[in-house]
């Protein structure tokens, strides 16, 4: 792993700590502009880049079976522990109203496959934030087969994937169907489509593994100084920052009146390239920014963010629902205490649970691998 795009990984999960503190702790137009919301584009594109990064020329001869039990040992457990916390602490707070299918969909987000399913209820339910880590399982699953023959089919599976979503959601748009209303909470939602379903976020994947083979390609440029990577950090940060609400705007804009699944879509696949050129200029590693974020302590924040960015609703809405127990505190003294029992239980959850249970689990599903092995008949001829 690039240690500067680990350090970052905090900054982005903190920008959705940001976001999701709006109209909570903060008031809505709290840093109005500035793209608090994109935080989980940024994950997305990041995660195709460095699975690239890693895999990319290893994957047959590790194997699908080790590549896809190291991914889900990698995620599950946090995800698992966090689903845990939110279904002891708020036991009723997320199922369907007047339903009676709790059960299915506590199953759904236990296995994280409540992405796929586009009802609020489902992939909204408990840690809500959950349903991006569902979305990564399916990238996960798909990673292998869009990497195959990359450098020569790369352009038709980005054309595929951009028709594929950019035609359906304008079809859906045009149906006239339900958007998003929280009054239809337990009713099919094009949000579940356009925002959640990875369907219609692999795209933002794609884009990072084809960014890889960008950076790939120019980082042994000797042209690439201090002073020229500086600047272009420097430039992307400041196109994310000042761009992006202008981009989503624009997409919109151009996608019609009413279009929101597709408007969504676009917005999407271009704040995704923004993120894009931010990843590849740091993954360059040569600039003065990238020098400060690889000392240590940027580098845990950034290995914590994961643990960090799953719990932060936890705390969160734990603060909602017992405003009560907060109310001796000063107000402008609410945030930094939410903010450091965040940091506390990310911290204890990425050194107690994650590394452990990821270890743990990768040993058990390695050797389940090793005994179906011996027992299959190429293994004893």
């Amino acid at each position: 792993m690039i240690d500067s795009l680990t350090s970052l990984r905090f900054f982005a999960a903190f920008a959705i700590v940001l976001h999701h503190a709006k109209g909570l702790v903060f008031s809505n137009e709290f840093m109005q502009g500035v793209p608090l919301f994109s935080g989980v584009t940024f994950f997305f594109v990041l995660s195709g880049f460095i699975l690239s990064y890693v895999y990319s020329g290893k994957i047959e001869s590790i194997g699908l079976y080790k590549f896809y039990t190291s991914r889900f040992s990698k995620i599950w457990p946090p995800h698992i522990f966090t689903f845990i916390l939110a279904l002891v602490l708020f036991p009723t707070y997320h199922w369907p109203n007047g339903s009676n299918e709790g059960w299915l969909v506590a199953f759904l987000n236990a296995t994280l496959l409540q992405s796929v399913v586009p009802v609020p209820a489902y992939y909204f339910s408990l840690n809500s934030i959950s349903w991006s880590i569902s979305a990564e399982l399916f990238f996960y699953a798909a990673f292998p087969f869009l990497l195959s023959g990359l450098n020569k089919n790369w352009h038709f599976k980005l054309a595929a994937l951009l028709l594929l979503g950019g035609v359906s959601l304008y079809i859906f748009d045009l149906s006239g169907s339900n958007y998003f209303s929280p009054d239809k909470w337990t009713e099919f939602s094009g949000h579940g489509l356009a925002y959640i379903s990875p369907l219609f976020r692999v795209q933002e994947f794609f884009m990072g593994m084809l960014l890889f083979r960008v950076f790939d390609y120019i980082k042994g440029w000797r042209g690439f100084g201090l002073a020229l990577c500086t600047a272009l950090e420097v430039l992307s940060v400041a196109c994310v920052v000042f761009l992006i609400q202008r981009i989503v705007d624009l997409s919109y804009s151009l996608s019609g009146s009413g279009n929101d699944a597709s408007g969504e879509f676009w917005s999407h696949c271009a704040i995704g390239l923004f993120f894009g050129l931010v990843i590849v200029c740091f993954a360059i590693n040569k600039c003065l920014i990238s020098k400060i974020l690889k000392q240590r302590l940027f580098v845990v924040l950034g290995e914590i963010s994961f643990s960090m960015y799953l719990i932060h609703q936890v705390v969160l809405r734990f603060y909602d629902a017992n405003r009560a127990m907060f109310e001796p505190l000063p107000s402008d003294a609410i945030f930094p205490v939410l903010v450091t029992v965040t940091f506390v239980f990310a911290y204890g959850m990425w050194r107690f649970v994650e590394l452990p249970a990821q270890s743990r689990l990768k040993s058990l599903f390695f050797e389940l691998g090793r005994k179906q092995e011996s027992r299959s008949p190429t293994a004893l001829t």
